[in-house]
């Protein structure tokens, strides 16, 4: 920069004597060649300082969207929020009448919990404090968490609902709760009310009630092999 400033500045020396001496009657063609010159040094390298500042300014705006992505969103690089319970390991606290049909609906094993069928659903028995989990398979950044209530009859019966979110079995947190009571079919939509990261997602409803659940999906970034 310090470069630039002398340049210009002893540009400006040449051009004034260029201009004297054209002005007292002689005419140093050598001078001003040399201030033409000159010139087209200080040209090239404002250019090229012009580029430089526009890649340094391109450089900056990416160091920050991968500081955005990488830390204050934790975002895997291809970011990709999908539902990583489908179809994972589940488990519930118990089985009504151990059928796979009933009438003119599927029901009530809890694989129909996250099957990714809406007109199916799991069914424990009259239970106290009936519960159902999902093992992930792997410790996930939870994003939201979504229930389909059981679709045909009974919305109600989804009420005082607690959703933890941990590691292992043995230590869950408080994700979200839901007072209810539920609506036939009703979409339920879930944001843990501070960021977390698990393994392992269990829905429970804290009273003597059947649990019953079309589909419980967690959406968290997909994570590369």
């Amino acid at each position: 920069m310090q470069q630039v400033v002398f340049i210009i500045t002893y540009c400006v020396c040449f051009m004034s004597a260029c201009q004297i001496t054209i002005s007292g009657g002689k005419f140093h063609s050598n001078v001003c060649k040399g201030y033409q010159r000159l010139e087209s040094k200080v040209d090239t390298l404002t250019a090229k300082l012009d580029r430089s500042l526009d890649m340094l300014k391109k450089i900056n705006e990416q160091t920050k969207d991968l500081f955005y992505y990488s830390v204050i969103d934790r975002r895997p690089n291809n970011g990709v929020i999908r539902n990583v319970a489908l179809n994972k390991k589940i488990q519930q606290s118990s089985w009504l009448a151990n059928t796979r049909s009933w009438g003119n609906y599927i029901c009530c094993a809890v694989e129909y919990a996250n099957d990714g069928n809406a007109t199916t659903f799991s069914h424990t028995n009259k239970d106290n404090y009936p519960y159902l989990w999902i093992d992930l398979g792997r410790v996930y950044d939870i994003k939201r968490i979504e229930i389909i209530n059981r679709s045909e009859s009974y919305g109600e019966r989804l009420h005082d609902v607690d959703i933890t979110v941990g590691r292992t079995l043995n230590e869950l947190s408080l994700c979200a709760h839901y007072k209810g009571p539920g609506k036939i079919g009703e979409h339920l939509i879930f944001h843990c009310s501070q960021q977390m990261s698990g393994r392992y997602v269990k829905v429970t409803i804290k009273a003597k009630e059947y649990l019953q659940l079309s589909e419980v999906m967690v959406f968290a970034p997909e994570i590369s092999e």
